[in-house]
C-alpha cells in the first residue's frame, strides 16, 4: 500500500500516432481503453491523426469521443504525429503505442512498480497478437541488444523471457516502438523525437540511443507483455518504400549519432550498403552536424562503452542460467 500511495503522483499519457489505421483501432483501441480504466494511477488516451484518408478522426469522435482525446498533426510522419501528442499531454510518464497493438487489463498494474518520474525509459516484452499456434504465447520483443556488424550498429537482438530468471530486475539496450515507457522530463531534454527520421523507421531507436549515450538506462519489464499484430501498420517486409526508409534512416543515424572515429571508418567500408541513403544525408548534413554537436556536450559514454557494456550485459545473463 505504501508503495502504491508513493506513485499517486504518475500520470500516464497515452500517445498512439495513427496514419489510414481506422481497422486497427477498431480491434485495438478497446483493449488500451479497457487498460486505462483498470489502471491503478491516472491515464489519458491521446490519438494524433497523421492525415489520414480513411476518415479516421470522423470514427474516432463517434464511437470513443469519451474516453480519448483526438488531435490531427499540422506536419506529416510518426515523430512529429508524437511529438504533437506529447505537446498535449499532461502526463509526466509517456506510453508511446502503435494503433495495431493490444494490451491487457493489467497492463498498467504489472508496470506502475518499474515507473518513476526520475525513470529514462522501460521496454515491454511484446508478443503476437496472432501465433501461429492459436492460445500459444510467441514473444517478438525481450531484452533488446546491440551489436557493431559490418560497419552498423545492429539493435534488433533479443534476449527472450524464457532465457531469463523469474525476477525482473532487467536491464535493455534499446525498446520497441510499438510498446514503450518513457519519462516525460527525459523525453523533453532530448528534444522528442527527431523529425530528419520522419515519416518513420528508427525514430525510437535514435532517441533511445542518445538517452543511453548520456548515461540514461533503460529498464526492460518482463511481466508487461502488449500483443502486437507484427507490422500490420508499415507492412515493413514487403513495402518498398519501408525498405528504402530503413536503408535511409539507418545511415542517417550513423551519421548523427555515432562519434567514434573506428566506428565510422568502418562504417565507410560499408557505405554501399545504403548508398541510396546518402542524397538523405547531403541534404540535411548541416542540420545533422549541428545535431550531433548539440549532443555532445551532454554525453557521458562512448558509443565503443555502450556496445561493451551490453556485450558484458549478455555474457553476465547466460551465466546466470
Amino acid at each position: 500500500m505504501n508503495e502504491l500511495k508513493s506513485k499517486t503522483n504518475i500520470i500516464i499519457s497515452v500517445i498512439i500516432p495513427s496514419f489510414n489505421g481506422k481497422h486497427h483501432l477498431k480491434d485495438c483501441l478497446p483493449s488500451v481503453i479497457s487498460a486505462c480504466r483498470q489502471s491503478p494511477v491516472a491515464t489519458e488516451i491521446i490519438v494524433v491523426d497523421d492525415k489520414s484518408s480513411d476518415d479516421t478522426v470522423l470514427f474516432l469522435k463517434e464511437n470513443f469521443e469519451k474516453e480519448i482525446k483526438v488531435f490531427e498533426n499540422p506536419q506529416k510522419g510518426a515523430c512529429s504525429a508524437r511529438n504533437h501528442g506529447v505537446a498535449q499531454s499532461k502526463g509526466n510518464i509517456l506510453l508511446f503505442v502503435d494503433n495495431d497493438v493490444f494490451l491487457y487489463d493489467d497492463f498498467f498494474k504489472n508496470a506502475l512498480p518499474y515507473l518513476s518520474s526520475d525513470m529514462f525509459c522501460a521496454a515491454c516484452a511484446g508478443y503476437k497478437a496472432f501465433p501461429k499456434v492459436e492460445g500459444a504465447k510467441e514473444q517478438l520483443d525481450g531484452i533488446k541488444t546491440l551489436q557493431w556488424k559490418r560497419g552498423f550498429l545492429r539493435f534488433t537482438g533479443n534476449i527472450y523471457n524464457k532465457d531469463l530468471k523469474s525476477y525482473n530486475d532487467y536491464l535493455s539496450y534499446g525498446v520497441q516502438g510499438a510498446y514503450f515507457f518513457c519519462s516525460r522530463e527525459k523525453f523533453d531534454k532530448l528534444g522528442g523525437f527527431d523529425t530528419l527520421f520522419d515519416p518513420y523507421l528508427l525514430e525510437e531507436t535514435d532517441l533511445i540511443y542518445r538517452g543511453l549515450k548520456r548515461g540514461w538506462p533503460i529498464t526492460y519489464i518482463k511481466d508487461v507483455c502488449p500483443r502486437h499484430k507484427c507490422g500490420g501498420t508499415i507492412k515493413s517486409k514487403t513495402n518498398k518504400y519501408a525498405k528504402y526508409l530503413s536503408k535511409r534512416n539507418r545511415e542517417l543515424f550513423i551519421w548523427k549519432n555515432v562519434t567514434d572515429k573506428k566506428l565510422l571508418f568502418s562504417h565507410i567500408l560499408w557505405i554501399f550498403k545504403s548508398i541510396s541513403a546518402i542524397p538523405y544525408v547531403l541534404k540535411n548534413y548541416v542540420e545533422i552536424r549541428n545535431k550531433k554537436r548539440e549532443q555532445m556536450q551532454f554525453i557521458k559514454k562512448t558509443d565503443i562503452q555502450i556496445l561493451k557494456e551490453c556485450k558484458d550485459y549478455i555474457q553476465r545473463i547466460k551465466k546466470e542460467l
